[in-house]
């Protein structure tokens, strides 16, 4: 048994695509800023079981979470989630 292991998502490459192109125009960023997106599975109490998690590598660093699975988030979670940032 690996206790290290998590079972592998799901996620459409097509649907981060377009998140990650939503992000951009959102907070005009330009074609060199990675994006990363990840969907994290949670089982500890009082935890969220699915939370996406959004990094963007400009300076400083922005980190954002959203409480659902990345299938699932709207543009208008994107402009929720950078507004309460």
């Amino acid at each position: 048994m690996d206790l290290f292991s998590q079972p592998k998502s799901s996620v459409n490459p097509a649907v981060l695509q377009q998140l990650k192109a939503q992000l951009a125009d959102l907070l005009k960023l330009d074609a060199e800023t990675t994006i990363s997106i990840n969907q994290l599975q949670c089982r500890e109490p009082g935890c969220p079981p699915v939370e996406t998690a959004i990094i963007i590598l400009t300076q400083p660093t922005q980190q954002y979470k959203i409480h659902k699975a990345v299938g699932d988030i709207s543009a208008a979670d994107l402009v929720k989630a950078v507004q309460e940032s």
